[in-house]
């Protein structure tokens, strides 16, 4: 029988992984060659073999953890027209990506005037799940199913709110609001629904 292995982390993950964890604290700038190769343990000069610059490091991290988005399946295979169901699963999806990846959003927040491409990068997900939403509302108007006819800013309102409590948990965690990832979804959800 055959044990199962934990898959180790590689070379470029580490170095990758250290790479976003300083430079979310401390910012691109700040942080040093040295300082990630230490954080990673390697020698600096692995990650110039690897990389070649500190710059190269970050684009390959925004790349890397900027494209688990699985929200192809949930309107391809996963939504039924049934405006709360399908909201939720979109909510639970859009966090568990956002908590995912939130040292490369924050990343992306922080280095947006210094480097604009990050800000670019991070901005492909929103847009693709913008599109879907607009098509899945619009399929919802032309079922009579919503009443609303600006979709536009009803997919924009749906968007900001979830932004919204991302970065406040973020941020404040629980001074903000004690309501946790669930409730919110729940709530925000039919809030939503009442509205369209």
């Amino acid at each position: 029988m055959v044990e199962d292995q934990a898959v180790l982390p590689s070379t470029e993950d580490k170095i990758l992984s250290a790479a976003i964890n300083l430079m979310e604290k401390k910012g691109y700038k700040a942080v040093t060659m040295k300082e990630i190769a230490l954080a990673a343990g390697f020698s600096e000069m692995t990650l110039f073999r690897r990389f070649g610059s500190k710059k190269s490091i970050l684009d390959a991290a925004v790349e890397k953890y900027s494209y688990n988005f699985c929200m192809k399946k949930i309107f391809e295979e996963d939504i039924i027209y049934d405006l709360e169901h399908d909201l939720t699963l979109i909510a639970k999806m859009y966090h568990k990506y956002m908590n995912q990846n939130k040292k490369i959003v924050i990343l992306s927040f922080q280095e947006r005037h210094f480097h604009p491409e990050i800000g670019r990068k991070a901005a492909e997900n929103p847009k693709i799940l913008k599109e879907y939403l607009l098509r899945y509302l619009s399929e919802m108007k032309r079922r009579e199913k919503i009443k609303g006819d600006d979709i536009e800013a009803n997919v924009m309102s749906f968007l900001w709110v979830n932004l919204g409590f991302f970065m406040a948990q973020f941020v404040a965690g629980e001074e903000v609001s004690p309501m946790n990832e669930t409730e919110f979804i729940e709530s925000s959800v039919k809030l939503f629904k009442s509205g369209v």
